[in-house]
């Protein structure tokens, strides 16, 4: 063989779960499953299967940093930061499996079978993977570079492996006589497209609420427009949905400017007090019954708790605290329950810092940290309130199923951590020290003095109280294991 000639590589993988293979199959043929599968660090999901399984799908992925595409301001930008890849499905057997390769991206050749077969115990599926590629020449001739791609192909199938058992294991817990219908608004963001994927790979119908400038219409089967800064939305396109899930909101991130903070307001209130009015002149003709709608920690101030590990647990009966964004949390939770007075079934969902390397918080803090300069702000003793990305789609999806679950929820995990915990459990995972403490005027400089705060020095030590009331599991309880799973570490 001349070192030019191509090495294929082969890669398998196998995992039992304690579902049917029918199940299992089921479950990879709907939609949403590839945002679902895809790792956070890594892919990002450009377009889903255009024809689901079927021989001719195709997909676009851009395989790289997905914490910095998140970052850009562009889409143009975006697909600048990472390589390009497309998929292309060639083989589908229903029930047994199906495989794609890479029709283009940054491999010599790329072939995944995918397959499905009964297992015992009775009722179990083993999954199983078979992956041949081959990798450029010039990485081939790199010592030791196969092993290496490997090892990540087993990174990617441990995450791939534990978000499909979780999965299967809460659509059991939730699964419902019928498919829903949910319409959502924010469904882009980073909550809203794994809120979406999660219903899709449920079996549930998903319509999603996209911004347009003029009078509000009914684009596609799945698609409305409205214009909440101008009221606009004909609720005559929502009867027949469910349940509406309200993720409207521009960034609170930036300096908090006049400007900024009108933003920040308009975008809660303005967008839910135009899907309220739709909501109630539909009640009775058959229209939503249920509203799920977005709210924040930030509800109990930015001194709720104070930095010392005798704070005491703040449930959702702890008043409202001080401050802008505990004002814009008041008056948006209190514009969504104005939906109550139609008989809609109402839940505001206090959301604590959400923990993903695709975005938000973790995403901007990871090259600090990286780079070894990362550290306790302060005196590192303020209550951070915070909640995987998985279990945060999985608390919407429980909040629109369950009738029991109303009123105000903290989204938070059981286990709240001092921001220096958090920095130190961080460094740890990323094998980097933490030693460098960053002193109360360095957020300022981002955020103005009001911002930082708001919210790097934010406090509050929250408990889920209702969630866990209602029976709900988390899946990721700790800090560390949260951690982890969005890192594959």
């Amino acid at each position: 063989m001349s070192a030019d000639s191509p090495r294929r590589h082969l890669f398998e993988h196998m995992i039992t779960v304690p579902h049917s293979r029918e199940t299992v199959a089921a479950w990879h043929e709907r939609g949403g499953v590839l945002p679902r599968l895809s790792p956070d660090w890594s892919t990002t999901v450009l377009q889903e299967p255009d024809q689901g399984l079927h021989p001719g799908s195709r997909a676009r992925l851009l395989m790289g940093p997905a914490g910095l595409v998140s970052l850009l301001p562009s889409a143009r930008l975006a697909r600048r930061a990472g390589v390009r890849w497309e998929a292309l499905h060639t083989a589908w057997e229903p029930g047994h499996g199906f495989t794609d390769v890479m029709e283009s991206g940054p491999l010599r050749s790329w072939t995944h079978q995918h397959g499905f077969v009964d297992d015992e115990p009775e009722a179990s599926c083993r999954i199983e993977d078979r992956i041949e590629y081959e990798l450029p020449a010039a990485i081939e001739s790199i010592p030791g570079a196969a092993a290496r791609f490997d090892a990540e192909l087993e990174r990617i199938m441990a995450f791939r492996s534990r978000v499909m058992r979780d999965d299967l294991d809460f659509q059991a817990r939730v699964a419902t006589d019928h498919p829903l219908t949910v319409a959502i608004t924010g469904a882009s963001g980073l909550v809203g497209t794994q809120v979406s994927a999660l219903l899709r790979s449920g079996g549930h119908r998903v319509i999603t609420l996209v911004r347009h400038s003029g009078p509000s219409r009914r684009i596609d089967e799945h698609h409305i427009s409205w214009d909440p800064a101008q009221g606009e939305l004909d609720a005559s396109l929502l009867i027949g949905v469910d349940a509406v899930i309200n993720l409207s909101g521009a960034s609170i991130a930036g300096p908090f400017t006049a400007a900024h903070r009108r933003t920040v307001f308009a975008s809660r209130v303005d967008s839910t007090s135009t899907l309220v009015t739709a909501l109630r002149s539909v009640a009775d003709r058959g229209g939503p019954h249920t509203l799920i709608s977005a709210s924040a920690s930030g509800f109990y101030g930015h001194d709720a708790s104070a930095h010392d590990e005798d704070a005491a647990h703040l449930d959702e009966t702890a008043p409202s605290g001080d401050g802008f964004l505990a004002a814009v949390c008041r008056q948006w939770e209190q514009v969504a329950s104005g939906a109550a007075e139609a008989g809609i079934r109402v839940v505001t969902v206090r959301t604590g810092l959400v923990l993903s390397s695709t975005g938000g918080l973790l995403a901007a803090q990871l090259p600090l940290y990286q780079a070894g300069a990362g550290g306790p702000m302060g005196s590192g003793g303020m209550w951070q309130p915070w909640v995987s990305l998985d279990d945060l789609a999985q608390i919407y999806v429980w909040a629109v199923v369950r009738p029991e679950v109303t009123g105000p929820v903290n989204a938070v995990s059981p286990q709240p951590v001092q921001q220096r915990e958090f920095a130190a459990t961080l460094g740890d995972i990323l094998h980097r020290p933490t030693v460098l403490r960053t002193p109360n005027i360095a957020p300022a400089v981002l955020l103005g003095r009001q911002g930082a705060r708001e919210l790097a020095l934010s406090s509050a030590r929250l408990a889920p109280a209702e969630l866990e009331r209602s029976g709900y599991r988390f899946r990721h309880p700790d800090l560390t294991s949260a951690l982890r799973h969005t890192l594959g570490r």
